[in-house]
């Protein structure tokens, strides 16, 4: 019962975590912002418009933002619930759910026949690959428990790492950006409007929230410290983009190296610690 109220309040807050670090990013940066609960009155908008389709676009084009908001969904219900003991992750049905997610919108994408959307589809797919190692092995680090508080904090922050380059935010990509040649995930989604682009943002949203609740859950503490350093995550990613430039695209794998290094480590340090 707790593990369905709990979905049903990450299918909920999904857009307020977006939209509180809209804001928290906006007032780093000298400007007002949108209110906290602007990405509600968003979906609200592109819900009533009309969905437009690209000429010669196949059957996949229209399935897409379907099958996104079905794989965010289905990775909210796989997030173990809050103060579960001990807590158990299906670390390859995680990364297989966002797999499914990365292969619709790339096919989407290749469909469309756009040049932009092309490179954005070949960006998305190598980094992709760069990220199932480091998602895995600090999930894996999940199932020994929090005993360990370095190996937890360094499995944490390899997650926060992904959970960067998933979610299109600085240093890997920007969320804000409509300049073609440097987009990543926006770019992927260029020729949708309308009721079909209201699916991918609510599915983009609601898969943020579920990456910063696992790598919160990673950490030591019960529900309560887990929900703390989820607010800390959601104050400390606009800071990071504050102050961190975006990095060139030939020097992001290395990022994503030291993502799975941190993992690795947290993993040999659990595996020593039970043996010892």
């Amino acid at each position: 019962m707790m593990h369905l109220i709990q979905i049903a309040l990450m299918l909920t807050l999904g857009p307020l975590v977006q939209g509180v670090m809209a804001t928290l990013h906006a007032r780093l940066v000298g400007r007002p912002g949108p209110p906290p609960l602007q990405p509600y009155r968003n979906l609200r908008k592109l819900w009533r418009k009309e969905a437009l389709v690209p000429a010669g676009a196949s059957p996949l084009f229209l399935a897409a933002p379907g099958i996104a908001l079905g794989a965010s969904i289905t990775l909210s219900t796989l997030v173990p619930p809050l103060g579960a003991q001990p807590r158990t992750v299906d670390a390859i049905a995680i990364a297989l759910t966002l797999a499914l997610w990365r292969f619709a919108l790339v096919l989407a994408a290749l469909d469309t026949r756009s040049t932009f959307e092309g490179m954005a589809a070949s960006r998305e797919v190598t980094f992709g690959s760069l990220t199932e190692a480091p998602l895995i092995l600090a999930l894996a680090s999940l199932a020994f428990g929090s005993g360990a508080a370095l190996a937890s904090i360094l499995a944490s922050a390899g997650l926060l790492i992904v959970c960067l380059s998933e979610t299109a935010r600085i240093p890997v990509d920007n969320q804000e950006t409509h300049y073609e040649l440097t987009m990543i995930h926006e770019g992927l989604v260029l020729e949708y409007s309308g009721w079909h682009l209201a699916m991918l943002q609510y599915a983009s949203w609601l898969r943020q929230l579920s990456l910063l609740l696992l790598a919160a859950m990673i950490l030591p503490g019960g529900a309560i410290a887990t929900l703390a350093w989820l607010l800390l995550f959601i104050i400390a990613i606009p800071l990071v983009e504050r102050l961190v430039a975006k990095m060139r695209f030939f020097e992001v794998p290395v990022l994503f190296a030291t993502a799975t290094i941190l993992a690795l480590t947290s993993v040999v340090m659990h595996v020593m610690r039970a043996l010892s």
